[in-house]
């Protein structure tokens, strides 16, 4: 179970490097190639064993949600970022009349 859900997880996260990269091969990225590398160190095998079994998994979980929702903030940021209003604009949207600057009216 848990090497099917290491693999998944591996996926999901070169798919969202995928989303932030356009040009050239994902391989050639050295952040790519530290986790790939990390992965190899930490597996599982009869002769050794990483600090938890499911460690990795835990780590790689938490960097795909962190990168996923990095994405996601950035596409709702793009999609919904508007100007700032103006006072003026503000409270016409309201319904309330700023009042008019004063002006010097001298009387003779």
């Amino acid at each position: 179970m848990f090497g099917n859900t290491r693999l998944s997880l591996l996926r999901s996260l070169t798919r969202e490097f995928r989303y932030v990269t356009s040009d050239g091969k994902l391989l050639d990225r050295p952040l790519i190639r530290l986790i790939l590398s990390e992965y190899r160190s930490n597996q599982v095998t009869p002769a050794q064993y990483c600090r938890g079994p499911d460690e990795m998994v835990w780590v790689a979980d938490t960097y795909l949600q962190y990168i996923r929702s990095q994405r996601i903030c950035r596409e709702l940021t793009d999609k919904h970022q508007r100007r700032e209003k103006t006072v003026q604009e503000t409270a016409d949207m309201i319904g309330f009349r700023l009042p008019s600057a004063p002006t010097n009216h001298k009387d003779n």
